[in-house]
């Protein structure tokens, strides 16, 4: 019941009703006044003009009787007595009417006219009858007796006449400020009704819209992404229901929020929004893409680990994986594991255009090693060492090429991953780095996609333990624009020894090498010539077979 009371139906429609009982109250005043005028007319016309018109004929007859009659005795005397019956009958039917407006009468004022013409009908009958006595005699010579009753007669059916003529007057006075009352009413009335409905339909609508135009403003900071929003609840009706629900709902979209916050640091929010959106077949089926993949390790790590206990061993890491992953994700890249002290990471559509995902895992894998050089500013707050202190530096690999992208796993768990030949390519060169001293390596598809966005060097031509195909590596040294002169130097005079070392003159490959004994790369080669006698076996084409991995 009281669900009902508070109810937006219950609530207009006690805003019709009371505007219904408004006019039904202003329709039953302005009806009330309109009988009231209509009761004046009937007692006008049905009472009194009739008793007016009675007694002018009854004064009419009167007139008649006393004027004097040449006619004989016995037929004078016969014709005065029809008109004393006459007048008689009209002064009978004239107080009737008298009788029947007091009867008719509903104010108090016509009860009392009606009363005031009472003792005087009463005297007009009272003289017309001794009139009618003396009459007989106006047909004989003894006539002025008779005629004055008759004058005394006329007089006092005049004074009835005047009476009631000014009670019509009066009457008719009260009939139109009666109506002009009733006119005047039911404007008011009108106004009152619409005025009351204007200020009830003001306090309905407010209290309506307000809260709308909260749920409206909720709403809209919602859309805009602040899930603090809170819409107060002023009202118990469906409005209100409507508002707890949305609060309801806004707490559920919270702690989803905190949910996918928190798991977002587990699966890459996007992998998540695009299974969902593409339904349980994406979820479980594998489809070939070609995809830029990242790997990535800590230079080292095994001793590193063997100096910190486990708490601080973790501490590092979570710190390492939080300071890398930072360039990965702001460069669209989709962090598929952690892998001990490993990240794998990867670039494919429809997370990344391919014709940018090279580009994006290179400027990604350039930033990593920027951000290293304020990690290890903060590595001895991490280990708590202040002499000796781990210096953590990572080698980097990015390869191109045909992946089988989906969700991998069983029924219980599962991961959005790649597989193929590429991934396995991409981890051997990741390794690579350590025998060649380079920080990043990346193969020829990679360098193709990137193109001028990139500047790079290429370092060898390998074949990759487990493989078959010569694969060509470059070391990735900055973005286009971004190399330094020195290093721009190094890259230039080692692609012209590596030109000589492919062609099997190694002799002058070397002498040209020995110009960079600071870079990695050049010191490998040199150390692959030398071993090998500084000759160039039979047979030679350039490319290097890597026995491990």
């Amino acid at each position: 019941m009281l669900t009902l009371f508070r109810s937006i139906r219950t609530k207009i429609f006690g805003v019709v009703c009371i505007l219904l009982v408004i006019m039904a109250a202003s329709a039953i005043w302005s009806a009330s006044l309109t009988e009231r005028v209509h009761l004046q007319m009937l007692t006008l016309n049905q009472a009194l003009f009739p008793m007016a018109l009675r007694v002018a004929e009854m004064r009419t007859s009167i007139v008649s009787e006393a004027l004097p009659l040449a006619l004989p005795e016995p037929q004078c005397r016969a014709d005065m007595a029809k008109k004393i019956a006459a007048s008689t009958v009209l002064i009978d039917e004239a107080d009737a009417l008298r009788a029947l407006g007091g009867r008719m009468a509903r104010l108090e004022r016509n009860r009392v006219e009606m009363a005031r013409l009472e003792p005087m009908f009463a005297e007009l009958r009272v003289q017309h009858g001794r009139m009618a006595v003396l009459m007989p005699d106006a047909c004989t010579a003894l006539a002025a007796p008779a005629m004055a009753q008759a004058g005394d007669v006329l007089r006092l059916a005049d004074a009835i006449t005047t009476e009631i003529e000014m009670f019509v007057e009066a009457g008719a006075v009260r009939v139109g400020e009666n109506q002009r009352l009733a006119a005047r009413a039911t404007l008011v009335m009108i106004g009152v009704a619409g005025v009351v409905g204007l200020l009830l339909a003001a306090l309905v609508t407010r209290g309506l819209t307000r809260p709308i135009l909260r749920l409206q403003s909720g709403a809209r900071a919602v859309r805009g992404g602040d899930l603090d929003t809170e819409v107060p609840v002023t009202s118990r009706d469906e409005i209100g229901d409507v508002t707890e629900a949305f609060n309801t709902m806004i707490a559920g979209l919270r702690e989803k929020d905190r949910i996918k916050e928190t798991f977002g640091q587990y699966v890459d929010p996007r992998v998540v929004s695009d299974l969902v959106r593409s339904g349980s077949e994406r979820a479980t089926a594998g489809e070939k893409q070609v995809a830029t993949l990242f790997f990535s390790d800590i230079a080292g790590f095994t001793a590193i680990s063997e100096r910190l206990t486990p708490v601080t061993l973790v501490a590092l890491i979570n710190a390492y994986f939080t300071a890398m992953s930072g360039p990965l994700r702001q460069h669209s890249g989709i962090i598929d594991k952690y892998i001990g002290d490993a990240i794998m990471a990867f670039w494919v559509p429809p997370f990344v255009d391919r014709a940018d995902q090279a580009r994006l895992a290179c400027a990604a894998a350039l930033e990593q090693l920027e951000c290293l050089d304020a990690f290890q500013a903060e590595v001895p707050d991490l280990v708590g060492i202040r002499r000796d202190v781990p210096i953590i530096d990572a080698r980097i690999a990015l390869t191109s090429g045909e992946v089988v992208v989906g969700s991998i796993g069983s029924q219980q768990a599962r991961s959005f991953t790649v597989m193929g030949d590429t991934v396995n390519r991409g981890s051997r060169l990741e390794a690579i780095n350590k025998l060649y001293g380079t920080r990043v390596l990346i193969d020829g598809m990679t360098r193709d996609m990137a193109g001028d966005a990139i500047c790079v060097r290429e370092i060898d031509l390998v074949v990759v333990a487990g493989g078959s195909v010569p694969v060509r590596i470059y070391e990735l040294g900055a973005m286009a624009g971004a190399l330094d002169a020195a290093r721009a130097r190094t890259f230039a005079a080692y692609e012209q020894a590596l030109a000589l070392y492919r062609a099997g003159d190694w002799q002058h490959a070397a002498a040209a090498l020995e110009l960079l004994t600071h870079d990695g790369p050049a010191r490998t080669l040199l150390a692959r010539m030398a071993d090998a006698g500084g000759h160039a076996p039979a047979g030679w084409d350039g490319v290097w077979h890597l026995s491990h991995k």
